[in-house]
């Protein structure tokens, strides 16, 4: 009977409870600050990297004004002066053509939900 105490634990099984929810919602929960924390770290050792790193300037495109259009300063009187005035009427326009811009959808197939 001694060497059966002996080997009992030999056949005995272990019963694992799974983890509760909350066991396992903190675990994950840890898990994503660590995750968050090391990827912020990251992040931002890169944004320092990079504003320590060689500055090159941004060249800044001209501004090329229209040359339809008078920015310059106009007297009063001149405004007052009886002559014939200029239309712009025109300069913004563009044409269009309407007419056959449907055309890719005359064949297509109707699908409905």
């Amino acid at each position: 009977m001694r060497w059966l105490k002996k080997f009992k634990h030999l056949w005995r099984v272990k019963v694992r409870e799974p983890p509760s929810f909350e066991e396992l919602e903190n675990k994950t929960s840890k898990n994503l600050k660590e995750d968050y924390a090391e990827k912020k770290n990251m992040d931002i050792d890169d944004a320092y990297s990079t504003l320590e790193g060689e500055e090159t300037p941004l060249e800044e495109p001209e501004a090329n004004l229209a040359p339809d259009y008078d920015a310059g300063e106009v007297e009063m009187d001149e405004l007052l002066k009886d002559s014939k005035l200029e239309s712009h009427y025109g300069l913004n326009i563009i044409d269009a053509e309407i007419e056959d811009t449907d055309k890719h959808l005359i064949d297509a197939e109707q699908i409905e939900p």
